[in-house]
């Protein structure tokens, strides 16, 4: 799909290919057409890069100009609100007179800042990265504040219950604990890549952008550069719920087994008289005593009693 903001209009449209204005603000391919993609090549001269070159990982490979036309290709977290979020590579091509983008998926920051395209005034290529950035900045900061609120739900499930949890219900906290870790490094990835971005963007128009844009642009870095830190802050706490939930694991495992250990302890005095008793030599006088039955019942009873109340004078029951 290719959607274009008119330079005449100052409005979103959704041309053909036969339709497109040389002089648009704003081009974005959304899964594009090969010919969409010729279309755009033609018109603007540039190259558009394939999903295959978007996704590699070399910053030679994201950041990059030619022509004096700049290349930059960034992750987004995608389907943050679904149960398998992921990362997607979105590229931003900026030329003397256009601002073009490339995607392959329908992501949440660019349906609110076409929404808020026109009442802002974006009026050139430049001023359309900063506010789409900066859209995707307050995006990727609403989706980290989710994920702290994730984060805050584990450790009260984890640590304000009146009932201790069983091994089943930790282990589904666990999962959690996971999805919530996975999510915050997703988050990471992405913005570490806005950071290089927004770092090769300031180099490049240091000496040829306005000081109004820079400091637009700084600004949003502060803005990657806290959420940055904010990650890591979530990455610790992510890391001591995850030994909390472990530890709290291997004392129940470890009381399963002290509970077998003492049963064990407690029923082998009764263990061994029984023994002792069933064992078939005629020269056991308690065989023929008439009060030897009822007589072994005490004795083995007692065996089991005096351990247990010895153990719980100690504190270990």
């Amino acid at each position: 799909m290719l959607q274009m903001l008119s330079q005449k209009s100052k409005q979103i449209a959704k041309p053909s290919v036969e339709e497109l204005e040389t002089d648009a603000i704003w081009y974005d391919l959304m899964n594009p057409e090969p010919a969409e993609i010729a279309a755009i090549e033609r018109v603007l001269n540039i190259k558009i890069p394939a999903l295959t070159e978007m996704k590699e990982i070399e910053e030679s490979s994201r950041l990059y100009e030619g022509e004096g036309i700049l290349y930059m290709t960034a992750l987004l977290v995608a389907s943050a609100d679904s149960e398998h979020p992921f990362t997607v590579p979105v590229t931003f091509i900026i030329t003397r007179s256009n601002f073009v983008t490339v995607r392959y998926d329908d992501l949440k920051a660019f349906q609110l800042f076409s929404k808020k395209i026109v009442k802002n005034g974006f009026i050139n290529p430049q001023t359309v990265f900063c506010g789409l950035i900066d859209t995707i900045v307050e995006r990727t900061a609403d989706i980290l504040e989710m994920n702290s609120t994730e984060v805050d739900c584990i450790s009260n499930e984890i640590f304000k219950r009146k009932t201790r949890t069983n091994s089943m219900e930790m282990k589904e906290i666990l999962v959690h604990i996971g999805k919530t870790g996975e999510l915050n490094s997703k988050i990471r990835e992405c913005l570490m890549t806005f950071d290089r971005l927004l770092i090769f963007y300031t180099n490049q128009i240091a000496e040829k952008g306005d000081k109004r844009h820079l400091l637009k642009i700084s600004t949003v870095q502060l803005d990657v550069k806290s959420l940055v830190n904010y990650v890591s802050f979530l990455f610790g706490k992510i890391e001591f719920l995850l030994d909390a939930t472990l530890g709290f694991i291997d004392i129940e495992q470890n009381g399963i087994i002290k509970f077998f250990s003492v049963a064990a302890v407690i029923f082998l005095p009764p263990m061994v008289i029984a023994s002792i008793y069933g064992m078939n030599f005629p020269t056991m006088p308690e065989l023929k005593w008439i009060w030897g039955y009822p007589f072994a019942l005490i004795l083995m009873l007692v065996s089991a009693v005096l351990p247990y109340l010895y153990f719980k004078k100690k504190g270990w029951l």
